[in-house]
């Protein structure tokens, strides 16, 4: 007959053997473990989380095991492309929010076990943190849950496919947490489509870098960047299909950025430029067009001096040729006593025409004072 273990796991370990089963009920409650014994236990008992809970990355030479208090603070690598087991799932669900502290490495995650542990790390920091999500149920059980997450400070954060939408989930704002480099790509229309068919906006704080890819360029029409988080120093967007700006375009209402220090525009992400309204106190360091001919077909379209793009510092702006007289722009050089502002190429021939003929009634009358 099976027998029915329940103990509170310390840093010292039960005197006599126990046999790890399913009907074994593991209480953690400060305590550090390393992943691999935590991964164990989640695979084989069931797992209760108290307070003051860690992990950190497992070490041949240590000890498994330490007091919370004792905590070495090493980086977890966690990484699972497979679908952990059904009682892993339920002591995952079972665990309440950011209850486990722990620091990253690297997170990698791809499979729906580990997708869904995410929310209830307590990470204080991690240096690239990859959730992809092929499937929508991956993704289900964080979409859910009432109450939203935070993840601390994150250098790299990138969302591939269905995992996009857990945007709706996180909160990267200034007292909570801060990405560097946010990264979200979708190949499919309905990888986005969770985000599309929200009425409130999906609001993101603190990231100094912003790149979305393909069908991910159309959720530009639902993020909103909180007003008391500084500027995004890097905005790139990039779309090989047509059909990834199709939403964008389809829409009457122009998408506010706000206020923005480089923007980056590839293939035919260069289409929604007449969408995208930037604060008008803005000054862009760097401005690119990276687009053939044939991306730029929208854009062609639209009158002479119609697309509003602002102030751009004069070696920063990278635009073709023929597209420079579709925007509407000033190019500013900096001095050492301020700014000197000149005209778009859109307006130079006149600023150039103006500038002759004071010079030819600056020597006319010249002229006029000799002949006196």
């Amino acid at each position: 007959r099976e027998v029915c273990h329940s103990f509170l796991l310390t840093q010292d370990l039960p005197n006599e053997p126990i046999l790890l089963t399913e009907k074994t009920t593991v209480t953690l409650s400060n305590i550090e473990v390393s992943e691999k014994l935590f991964f164990v236990l989640l695979e084989k008992t069931k797992v209760t989380i108290g307070e003051r809970v860690s992990i950190t990355k497992h070490v041949d030479s240590e000890n498994c095991i330490r007091e919370h208090g004792m905590a070495r603070e090493i980086p977890v690598w966690l990484e699972g492309h497979n679908a952990l087991s059904s009682l892993a799932l339920e002591n995952i669900e079972r665990m309440p929010p950011s209850s486990i502290g722990c620091s990253l490495k690297e997170a990698r995650l791809y499979s729906i076990g580990l997708i869904n542990i995410v929310p209830k790390l307590r990470i204080n920091e991690v240096e690239w943190l990859l959730v992809v999500a092929t499937e929508k149920e991956d993704v289900a059980t964080i979409l859910a849950q009432d109450q939203p997450f935070c993840v601390g400070y994150v250098e790299t954060m990138t969302l591939k496919d269905y995992a996009v939408s857990i945007l709706l989930k996180l909160r990267i704002r200034k007292d909570c947490c801060e990405v560097k480099l946010l990264t979200l790509g979708a190949t499919k229309k309905e990888h986005v489509s969770e985000i599309l068919s929200q009425e409130k906006p999906v609001f993101i704080g603190r990231v100094e870098t912003m790149t979305l890819k393909n069908y991910a360029v159309s959720i530009l029409l639902k993020l909103r960047i909180h007003k008391d988080c500084c500027e995004v120093k890097l905005l790139t967007l990039g779309a090989t299909k047509k059909e990834h700006v199709a939403e964008i375009l389809s829409q009457e209402k122009p998408v506010f950025i706000g206020r923005v220090k480089e923007m980056v525009l590839a293939k035919y992400a260069v289409s929604v430029l007449p969408k995208l309204r930037i604060n008008n106190d803005n000054t862009m360091e760097k401005f690119v067009l990276s687009a053939d001919e044939w991306h730029f077909s929208r854009i062609l379209e639209e009158k002479d001096k119609s697309i509003e793009v602002g102030r751009i510092r004069r070696g920063g702006f990278d635009v073709p040729e023929g597209i420079r007289r579709k925007l509407r722009y000033d190019l500013v050089d900096e001095e050492t006593s301020g700014e000197a502002t000149a005209v778009g190429d859109g307006e130079v021939e006149e600023a150039v025409d103006g500038e002759r003929k004071m010079l030819e009634e600056r020597s006319s009358s010249q002229r006029g004072s000799h002949l006196d």
